[in-house]
């Protein structure tokens, strides 16, 4: 009895939970390493073909895509994988994995954090829903900066409320180090959430004149040393312009919609949880009026603002901004996980009251729609037919009614049935329907067709397609082509190849030369995925065509 006391197991799950629990983690761990191997695409492809040519150069400074300045990001992800490319070699795998490290670090952070703030078990159920929460592996599969981001926004949390806590001057270095990293991630945006959550703190809990401690300042310029090269690479290459875009359009550009499509639409972050958060979100806007009745009622601690400023204020910009994307959420995600584990926290230790039927009769219905999806999936979807994951798929059906079979494990019920169909779609859509999903991209298919029959000095080009998947794949550099004459001018000479689409072969009307090839390639927008394409019926005719182009033979 004493083991179940300090473990964290017990309180959350329920005695005997143990190989559950271990089982639970194994089948997670196998999904997020499937999701190394996944083809990348859009802006995963983009800064692979970043990391790829740092690699080559060896200029960690000077950021450059297929030789030209590069302005958008920071530069840190791109060192990452860079590093890794040169123990691992130029690969999917070694792209992803050290974001997916930096993230499982991530988890631990919230533990941390939820710990110093609420408590053991309480940051032990936040580092569990965010691990298994769906933004978490679909953004370690389909790679953002915003991956990265929120690591470091969660370490400098966690510090910056130790030093709140006890005035350590380590707790403020280490605080201000990882804003220093998240600013090296994606800019001044890395500074938000934790300057909010600290300011908040000392305004509402009457704490202003700390403000003035000389430390926060000696704080501020350690990150600033820190992104010196980020800076330098920018002025470089882009003078003053590179360094007025890093502190204002990189971020408020962003805000303002100049940056990217504009969106006006105020509720799209609180739409996109409906899926970015499967499957905790019920619970987070039970949390949420939780929350704020707790504010109405005056109620709040000094803890509770630190919470509540990290996330409000940043929600609230972020909805009200013109620029919306679904990942910019990212970095407030460990704090909903925190917000919504102190309930769940309460609920567990009253199994009896109002709140815990309400959260069980939420996550019974989750976890059953959960599960009904997956069945689409490995029955219609993409069929599954390898005897071991059907027996993997029955051990997992096996494990969400496991906690319901036995009275005496209540706290299992909670949460247990959700994890395990969570888990469970997300090892089949990483390990079986994405990969065939991304293989369907016409670039890879290309990239394959040069690596394999190209001889040696024959060139790779792209030409009005908008993403750099074939930059990455490609076994030499591949080449930018930027208007007809120079495509033309090409396929009059041996050795080049250049992918296309269907409107510039179909405006060329001399097309082919003599001796040249076409190769029709079927392709899959990843980005605007149809029920047409995801219906096995009519998914081949949903897809589009682009063209590989082989000039003669000499």
């Amino acid at each position: 009895m004493a083991r179940e006391k300090k473990d964290h197991i017990t309180p959350v799950f329920g005695p005997g939970s143990y190989r559950i629990v271990f089982f639970l983690f194994l089948v997670a761990l196998a999904a997020f390493v499937a999701g190394l191997f996944v083809h990348v695409t859009r802006d995963a492809s983009k800064y692979a073909a970043i990391a790829r040519e740092i690699s080559e150069t060896g200029d960690f400074i000077n950021l450059k895509i297929n030789g030209e300045p590069y302005i958008q990001k920071p530069p840190l992800l791109f060192w990452l994988s860079a590093l890794s490319f040169s123990l691992f070699g130029i690969s999917d795998f070694a792209f992803k994995l050290p974001v997916l490290l930096f993230s499982f670090a991530g988890i631990f952070f919230t533990y941390k954090l939820g710990k110093l703030v609420y408590g053991r078990d309480t940051g032990f159920i936040a580092a569990v829903l965010l691990g298994s929460s769906q933004i978490y592996f679909i953004y370690n599969m389909d790679i953002h900066t915003d991956t990265l981001l929120q690591t470091f926004v969660t370490f400098s949390l966690w510090q910056l409320y130790g030093f709140l806590r006890t005035g350590r001057n380590r707790h403020i270095l280490l605080g201000f180090a990882g804003i220093g990293m998240a600013m090296l991630t994606k800019g001044p945006v890395g500074a938000v959430v934790p300057a909010c959550a600290v300011a908040g703190y000392l305004v509402f809990t009457g704490q202003i004149r700390k403000m003035t401690d000389v430390r926060w300042y000696a704080g501020i310029a350690l990150a600033i040393v820190m992104i010196l090269p980020a800076l330098a690479g920018l002025y470089n290459q882009f003078g003053w312009e590179g360094i007025r875009f890093y502190f204002w359009d990189n971020n408020f550009g962003r805000i303002s919609g100049n940056m990217v499509s504009r969106n006006t639409n105020f509720l799209f972050y609180v739409c996109n949880l409906f899926y970015l958060f499967i499957p905790w979100v019920m619970l987070l806007f039970v949390s949420v009026v939780l929350q704020f009745r707790q504010l109405f009622q005056r109620r709040m601690k000094p803890r509770d603002w630190y919470v509540f400023s990290g996330i409000w204020f940043l929600f609230v910009l972020l909805s009200a901004s013109h620029g919306k994307l679904p990942n910019y959420l990212f970095m407030v995600i460990p704090l909903f996980a925190l917000l919504i584990a102190r309930y769940v926290r309460i609920a567990l230790a009253r199994r009896d009251g109002r709140l815990y039927r309400t959260f069980q009769g939420i996550q019974n219905v989750v976890a059953a729609l959960t599960g009904v999806v997956v069945l689409l999936l490995v029955f219609w979807l993409y069929p599954v037919r390898e005897i071991w994951k059907m027996a993997l798929l029955a051990s997992m059906i096996f494990v969400a009614v496991w906690p319901f079979l036995k009275t005496t494990r209540k706290p299992g019920r909670l949460l247990i049935p959700s994890l395990s169909m969570v888990i469970t779609l997300n090892f089949f859509i990483n390990q079986h329907v994405a990969p065939q999903i991304f293989s369907d991209q016409a670039p890879v298919k290309a990239a394959a067709i040069f690596n394999r029959e190209a001889m040696p000095g024959e060139v790779l080009g792209n030409y009005n397609y908008p993403s750099h998947e074939l930059f990455f794949y490609s076994k030499v550099p591949a080449i930018q082509i930027f208007n007809d004459v120079e495509l033309l001018e090409r396929m009059k000479k041996p050795g080049n190849w250049i992918l296309t689409n269907g409107e510039t072969v179909d405006r060329n009307p001399g097309l082919p030369y003599p001796g040249m090839e076409i190769i029709p390639l079927k392709h899959v927008w990843i980005n605007k995925l149809s029920f047409k394409y995801l219906n096995p019926g009519t998914r081949e005719s949903a897809l589009d065509t682009l063209y590989l182009l082989r000039s003669g033979h000499p």
